[in-house]
């Protein structure tokens, strides 16, 4: 009889084991590539009046395109909580804890390094200054404190952050006009830059659930609501879609934007 009872009891806790491990969050992980359909623009040239820069102009970044494929840097695709936020079970494990690592804005060149950082609320942002002249940083933070320190050359100062923004933080150097760069500072680790082709990637998401996403670059008229996604024209009302993502790599394949939803 205790035989029977015992086994019983071992069937009954491999059934809830079975359905435990049904209902755990599985992960994802997002990929595209962010692409310009139309003419590129020729980048507009900034001259450098400032020696100590080691260079006489500078190229502007505020639209930058890879000739070879097209494919837009700095274009920010990040998970929209506004409607809705994640509970704590949504985050991956990796991820639920804020980094304690220091993510660094370097001036290199009098140039931003680079030129948009992302970073998690409760981060500490690292500005630093490789360059033998004196920049500051000018952050009109609209949730943290706004700040502005100045940062000597072969130095670095600290600026502590707390609270999520609503948008984009613009950096600028009153010393050297030309120099723009943007913090983005979630309370979340999903936030995607694209690099250099245009390619973009946000790791361990939550599976099987609708999130909203928001598209965002500095450039961008109003919001970037016309886009192609695998040669299929969408919608994306004030630059917002909705994905479930299945567990594994999801890829989107190219988001194709017309340069005329840029600024000139």
């Amino acid at each position: 009889m205790m035989k029977k009872l015992t086994l019983a009891l071992l069937a009954a806790g491999t059934v809830a084991l079975s359905a435990q491990s049904s209902f755990a969050q599985k992960w994802a992980d997002l990929k595209m590539t962010i692409v310009l359909t139309g003419e590129i623009r020729k980048a507009e040239t900034a001259k450098v009046t400032d020696p100590g820069c080691g260079v006489d102009s500078v190229l502007s970044e505020a639209l930058v395109v890879n000739p070879s494929n097209k494919g837009i840097a700095n274009v920010v695709f990040t998970l929209d909580t506004r409607k809705k936020k994640l509970k704590a079970s949504d985050f991956h494990p990796d991820l639920a804890e804020i980094p304690s690592t220091k993510p660094v804005l370097d001036n290199v060149k009098c140039v931003f390094v680079p030129h948009v950082l992302t970073m998690r609320a409760g981060q500490t942002l690292e500005v630093k200054n490789s360059d033998t002249v004196s920049h500051n940083a000018k952050m009109a933070f609209f949730e943290n404190k706004e700040v502005n320190p100045v940062i000597p050359a072969n130095s670095s100062v600290e600026i502590k952050t707390e609270l999520e923004e609503r948008a984009p933080t613009p950096v600028e150097c009153n010393v050297h006009p030309w120099m723009k760069a943007y913090v983005f500072v979630s309370s979340h680790p999903y936030t995607g830059v694209s690099d250099e082709n245009g390619v973009l990637t946000i790791s361990k998401l939550p599976a099987g659930m609708p999130l909203d996403f928001r598209i965002w670059h500095e450039s961008q008229d109003k919001s970037i609501q016309e886009v192609v996604v695998g040669g299929k024209k969408q919608e994306w009302a004030k630059g917002v879609t909705t994905l479930e993502l299945k567990e594994g790599v999801n890829d989107l394949g190219k988001i194709e934007i017309d340069v005329s939803r840029f600024r000139k």
